[in-house]
């Protein structure tokens, strides 16, 4: 439902393996809806924005974050300047993020998204727009 309403609106997404495969192979991708299968060694440097829609947790143990799943997820916005956006629903999900950013060693900034400007404002703010 993801890729197709962003689609709708005219965004160039990825979310399956075989479309992984060919942006490795012949090019760009504007949004990749990433799984941990299609995240895992993707390191494409035109991707300028990540969303989590679940943070990466261990199968295991779903309150421990998956650190190098979340690495993979957000390696392609090493190569230059980005933005990811964890969507966090719940008192777990602020845990695992909290765990994230110790491991990391990186605090995230918070953003609630009241309006379409909230979001706008934020992908701004990451010179993006």
């Amino acid at each position: 439902m993801l890729r197709e309403a962003l689609v709708e609106h005219g965004y160039a997404v990825t979310i399956t393996q075989e479309d992984r495969d060919k942006i490795l192979t012949n090019g760009f991708t504007g949004i990749l809806i990433s799984t941990d299968v299609v995240a895992r060694g993707f390191d494409q440097s035109q991707v300028n924005l990540v969303i989590n829609y679940d943070l990466p947790v261990l199968y295991y143990n779903q309150t421990e974050p998956h650190d190098e799943a979340y690495f993979d997820r957000i390696a392609g916005l090493s190569a230059g300047k980005g933005a990811l956006f964890n969507l966090l629903c719940d008192d777990e999900d602020n845990a695992v993020m909290e765990k994230i950013e110790t491991r990391f060693n990186h605090d995230v900034t918070e953003v609630l998204f009241a309006s379409d400007d909230d979001f706008k404002d934020a992908l701004k703010n990451a010179g993006l727009m």
